[in-house]
């Protein structure tokens, strides 16, 4: 199924929004990922669907509205306090990824996707509403690039 994945910087800093996913979700809980990931859905309005002309010329407006959407429901950033124009699609992958940690090494959960991957920027944090509802995450932080490697590191 379509996925996205956006990764949010500010500019001043360089630094990335990284969210915990709740304690409670039942794939990846306690994860840290991420600025916000979801699926687009049919029947939203706005269109949430793109079509094969949108991935070719990179315009995929159907999948910046659900990251929209999806931002304001996990993160609780307003809607229009960022714009579909400012969304940069980069890409779109294969992604897999069982949740073996929560549910063992034959776990039925995990991810299975054609994830679109979305940068956007802001000129300042300070700028930036951002609301986390906990029912999605658990906590959110900004880091510098030599922060995220530090985190990859197993200590």
């Amino acid at each position: 199924h379509r996925a996205f994945s956006v990764f949010l910087f500010d500019v001043g800093t360089g630094e990335m929004l990284l969210q915990k996913r709740a304690s409670s979700k039942i794939t990846f809980p306690n994860v840290w990922t991420n600025t916000c990931c979801s699926h687009p859905l049919h029947g939203m309005e706005p269109d949430e669907v793109d079509g094969e002309e949108d991935v070719r010329d990179g315009s995929v407006g159907g999948v910046k509205n659900a990251a929209i959407r999806k931002l304001e429901q996990e993160l609780g950033i307003p809607i229009g306090q960022l714009k579909v124009e400012e969304f940069k699609f980069l890409t779109r992958l294969h992604y897999w990824a069982a949740d073996t940690v929560t549910h063992g090494k034959k776990s039925p959960w995990g991810e299975h996707e054609i994830d679109y991957v979305l940068f956007i920027t802001v000129s300042s944090k300070d700028k930036l509403t951002v609301k986390p509802h906990p029912e999605e995450v658990d906590d959110v932080k900004w880091v510098t690039q030599s922060q995220l490697l530090e985190m990859f590191d197993d200590k």
